[in-house]
Parts: C-alpha cells; sequence; structure tokens
C-alpha cells in the first residue's frame, strides 16, 4: 500500500509507466510535448486507455489530495465515506508506476512532480474511488482524495470507467450515493 498526497494544478491525477508510454512515442516524448489535447481530440486517446498506458482522474478541481494507492486483497486505510466510484481502468506496470498532476499530459516535462509508486510488474484492473470527511457541524473538509484499487489479471481488461463521470470530491454541493453530505 502506498499513502501520500499529491498538489492538482491542471484539473486531474493520472497514473502511468513512463518508459510504456514513451514507448509508443519511439522511447521519449519531446519535452513540451502535449499529449493531453492529442488525447481529448482524437481516438489516441481511447487506444492510449485501452492499452493500460494511463489511468486518469479528469475534471476535478485544483487543489491537495490524499493518495491511497492499494492491491485489491488488502484492506482498505481509507477513514473516509466513498463518495463516488469509477470503473475499470486497465493498466500495464513494465518497470515503475508513476502517480503526477495531469499537467504532466500537457506539457510534458520528464520526471518533474513525479511519485513513484512501487507496483509489481503486470496488468492491472483499477478502481478509483474517491472519498471525503466533514466536520458536519463546521459544513468543512476535514480530508479528501482518491483510492486507486490495483486487482492483478492476466491480460489488460477494457476499460469500463466513464471519462465524463464526475469524480469532484472538494465541492460541497456534490452528494454521495445516499444523496446526503458525507
Amino acid at each position: 500500500m502506498w499513502v501520500g498526497e499529491v498538489l492538482v494544478d491542471f484539473n486531474g491525477i493520472v497514473l502511468f509507466d513512463p518508459s510504456l508510454l514513451m514507448s509508443r512515442y519511439g522511447g521519449s516524448i519531446a519535452t513540451g510535448t502535449d499529449l493531453f489535447t492529442k488525447y481529448t481530440t482524437t481516438e489516441e486517446g481511447d487506444e492510449v486507455l485501452a492499452a493500460g498506458l494511463i489511468a486518469p482522474i479528469l475534471a476535478i478541481d485544483d487543489g491537495g489530495y490524499d493518495i491511497i494507492i492499494r492491491m485489491s486483497q488488502e484492506p482498505s486505510s481509507n477513514p473516509a465515506p466513498v463518495l463516488v466510484t469509477n470503473g475499470i481502468y486497465p493498466l500495464a506496470v513494465r518497470d515503475e508506476l508513476v502517480l503526477a498532476d495531469l499537467v504532466v499530459l500537457k506539457e510534458w516535462i520528464e520526471g518533474v512532480a513525479w511519485q513513484h509508486v512501487e507496483m509489481a510488474p503486470g496488468n492491472y484492473a483499477v478502481m478509483v474511488n474517491g472519498f471525503r470527511q466533514l466536520n458536519s457541524s463546521l459544513n468543512q473538509i476535514i480530508k479528501a482524495g482518491y483510492e486507486f484499487v490495483f486487482d492483478p489479471c492476466d491480460t489488460l481488461p477494457p476499460p469500463t470507467a466513464d471519462l465524463a463521470k464526475n469524480m469532484n470530491v472538494l465541492r460541497l454541493d456534490i452528494l454521495g450515493p445516499s444523496n446526503q453530505l458525507q
């Protein structure tokens, strides 16, 4: 299990293995390359997701988030209620797993603000849970973030996650599964 924090400045978070992502582009990506626009305006985005090269959380508020990355067989250490869950992202890990602000895909700078996460090489089905804990008497967020749950698999599963799903956990007007503030 890996527990940390990420500061989001570009409305999203991404997990990826840099060597696998760069291998798609001949082994390197030029500094400043805008992969985000390419992925959101062409079929390449769907191809990259299906190939297990990235697992993103999109369109979230900028800010600081607690992050938990764990295997599916490990119990969750998250004390906050899960607010939202998103399907499965296929993700391949060959050399290393990196967690970063989504800005890495908008303006590629190798290694900058990358957090390295220990993860065994293999294929994974990754589910994302968004959580938050409130001080209800003050209507104030105490903690908020995301849990990435990795389930090892022999082959990459098809993606079932909805890229348009509202994964915001920092907005108090977003209600949980029971339609009550959590």
